[in-house]
């Protein structure tokens, strides 16, 4: 298989011009931490000290590096800006697509705008023929408001849920604070603020079915939401009625509004088991009725289907998600029987949505998302006989469901994209079973027949088979010549499916192949592939991580000395662990708001962990298994003295991600042991003040790591 030898890859790699710089070196001190008998040296800790100006001074510094180091890329950033700009979705397809298409609610067009040109704003307007585009829905023209829209809020940015009144005649919307959200009700209508005494909630809002009380989720100290309560509008929140607490400390509480309007479903979901209850809306204060009681090492979802239940609940055993039924009146635990439907091989059922005459079920084919519709028959039993795969096209193209909130919808809209598929919004006509485009986007220039997208399958080292997603140009061999970016994540069961980005394809456009490895941890397989990747089980996130980036190299699509990994947060302690695990295997790494020194920071009270991290990562310091599992992978505590890839970090000095002290510890302790050329293989760490400055260092490293990885030669 064809390779570039060293001294090809020496000349092309020259990103200082011979010219040696001096890294900043940040002084040692003599601190260690000692855990369960072990004893490490923590010289950077004072790094963490955010108020410091020696830490200060340091990120200036290491900010004045990096722009000596990438100086020379500035035609090039300039260039892949604008390639970026050029394939972004215009104002225009922005607002048609926006975050979903207009929505039909009782007679009502819901409207998200998100572009230049409104802002985020929420609005709706009245149906009608003189509303209604060619596509059957109001078409969205930026700037301009139709005739009769109504602006529900003006300013979305920082609004994480929306909850609309069944009269239609309020707006409740949570906005994020420090504590929790923040609740304002207003009128439609008028606009006039109607109730804003709520603070420190979750983003669960439901309204009782008279419109005149509001079901809300409320925090513990912990961020974790461990209440629901009953808030009278207009009332005190302190005479606000508890129906329902949740007083095991590493469960979460749920809700959402059955779809018919009737119910309220609540759902406890842990590590450890599930719980739903069921509530009536037309009495919001009264407690809600455990379906399910409490079951032990299980996921479920419950979905209120007019007549009876639909339950997606995961079989212990097997760790397969069934299809269930059960009655409306059941209390406190689920009958026993056999399935209604039971996943194949190699598929996970996700998610349910049930309506008048069919339920949507979201399904995960080899890892990637379909939908599938099953017909309900006139007792509301359902035609399993007759189950639809819907939208299926390309190998990786990703169906998910559109937002449908109607019980007797006649259609459904959902969802398609890939790498290679630019997105759409397409519905799907229940009685016919049949699905037309109603909506889609196209970057400009974007020729889908100049790519290609595969899905490949690595072995870890315990034998299980990961799934690879990878897009190239058409043109770009299999011969083991061309430069290749693996990115990861795996983790928070997150799942990480191919669409068309910008940035991948200015990436592509220079003969990049980018692949996506989902490695155990994230959600691509199902519960069980989530829970085999984090706490004590982490190891085996890394090792499929390195898998993929062998098989990629075995199989021609990645030159041996051409490979670079990318991850962000989580993702980015995965690049960094697998660079400790196999340094020789990566020419380049970035590692954005990196996770990398996570011992320290579960340990640092000035960093606001959530529930679901400590889940996630295990307790390092109450639990010796879990210290010792962290220990053996935290990137900066496991680096080797040999040759590593070159790596560039960015990091944000105020956001929710991991703190920056993280990638400064990291970088100061890789440049303290590691063997590279520091002009061949630099180490270098930008920050910038909050994650909105995020778009710099994203072209900054795109430009870098085209040269790194020879996708460019010096001055291109």
């Amino acid at each position: 298989m064809p390779q570039h030898t060293a001294s090809h890859a020496a000349a092309r790699f020259s990103p200082a011009r011979g010219t040696a710089l001096t890294a900043p070196r940040p002084a040692p001190r003599p601190v260690e931490r000692t855990l369960f008998g072990d004893t490490t040296p923590i010289p950077y800790r004072w790094l963490r000290d955010r108020g410091s100006a020696e830490v200060a001074e340091h990120f200036a510094a290491e900010n004045s590096y990096t722009d000596r180091h990438t100086a020379h890329h500035e035609p090039l950033r300039a260039r892949l800006r604008t390639a970026v700009e050029a394939m972004t979705p215009s104002a225009e397809q922005a607002s048609r697509l926006g975050p979903s298409a207009p929505v039909l609610v009782d007679g009502w067009w819901y409207i998200d705008r998100d572009h230049p040109a409104d802002g985020a704003t929420f609005s709706r307007v009245r149906d009608g023929a003189e509303v209604r585009g060619p596509a059957g829905v109001p078409e969205i023209v930026p700037g301009t408001l139709l005739e009769g829209e109504q602006i529900l809020i003006p300013e979305c940015v920082g609004v994480i849920a929306v909850a609309i009144s069944p009269d239609h005649r309020l707006i409740a919307r949570a906005e994020a604070a420090i504590g929790g959200c923040r609740v304002i009700v207003t009128e439609a209508a008028s606009g006039e603020e109607v109730d804003s005494s709520l603070h420190g909630a979750g983003p669960d809002l439901v309204f009782s079915a008279d419109s005149r009380a509001l079901l809300y989720t409320a925090l513990d100290g912990h961020g974790r939401r461990h209440q629901v309560r009953c808030h009278r509008l207009g009332g005190s929140p302190a005479e606000d009625l508890v129906v329902l607490e949740e007083p095991d400390h590493w469960a979460h509480l749920a809700m959402s509004r059955s779809r018919d309007g009737s119910s309220v479903l609540i759902r406890a979901f842990s590590p450890s088991g599930s719980e739903v209850w069921i509530g009536d809306l037309a009495a919001p204060d009264q407690a809600p009725r455990s379906l399910t009681g409490r079951l032990p090492d299980v996921q479920l979802e419950v979905e209120h289907a007019g007549d009876r239940l639909l339950v997606l609940r995961e079989d212990p055993a097997t760790h397969r998600t069934l299809l269930h039924e059960a009655p409306l009146d059941i209390s406190g635990a689920l009958p026993e029987g056999p399935e209604l439907l039971a996943p194949a091989e190699g598929e996970h059922f996700e998610s349910l949505e049930a309506f008048a005459s069919a339920i949507a079920l979201q399904v995960r084919h080899g890892g990637v998302p379909e939908l599938r519709v099953i017909p309900r028959r006139a007792d509301g039993s359902l035609d399993l006989e007759r189950i639809q795969v819907v939208g299926r096209g390309g190998e990786l193209d990703a169906i998910r469901l559109e937002p449908t909130p109607t019980w007797e919808a006649r259609t459904l809209r959902y969802r398609r994209d890939s790498f290679v598929t630019p997105p759409e919004i397409l519905e799907h006509d229940l009685a016919t079973g049949t699905s037309g485009a109603l909506l889609s986007s196209v970057p400009s220039g974007f020729d889908a027949g100049r790519f290609v997208e595969r899905r490949l399958w690595a072995t870890s080292a315990d034998g299980t088979q990961v799934p690879i997603s990878l897009f190239a140009r058409h043109d770009v061999p299999a011969d083991g010549t061309a430069p290749c970016i693996l990115f990861g994540d795996g983790a928070f069961a997150r799942s990480t499916d191919p669409r068309l980005r910008p940035e991948s394809l200015a990436l592509a456009e220079h003969g990049v192949v980018i692949a996506i490895a989902h490695v155990r941890g994230g959600g691509e397989m199902g519960p069980e592939w989530h829970r085999q990747g984090r706490g004590l089980s982490k190891a085996n996130s890394l090792d499929d991580f390195v898998a993929c980036a062998d098989h990629l190299v075995s199989t021609g699509w990645a030159a041996e000395d051409r490979l670079g990994a990318v991850g962000l947060g989580a993702g980015a302690l995965l690049v960094g662990a697998a660079a400790n695990r196999a340094p020789e295997r990566f020419r380049a790494l970035v590692a954005g708001t990196p996770l990398v020194d996570p011992l320290e920071t579960l340990q640092d009270e000035d960093v606001m962990l959530t529930l679901e991290q400590w889940i996630e990562w295990g307790d390092p310091v109450g639990d010796e298994a879990n210290y010792h599992a962290m220990r053996s992978y935290s990137p900066a505590e496991n680096i080797r003295e040999t040759e590593y890839p070159a790596i560039y970090a960015w990091t944000a000095q105020e956001g929710p991600d991991a703190p920056a002290a993280c990638a400064a510890i990291w970088v100061a302790q890789l440049r303290d042991r590691v063997t590279s050329d520091p002009t061949l293989r630099p180490i270098l760490l930008r920050s910038v003040p909050s994650l909105a400055a995020s778009a710099g260092p994203q072209i900054e490293s795109m430009a870098w790591i085209l040269e790194q990885l020879g996708a460019v030669t010096l001055g291109e």
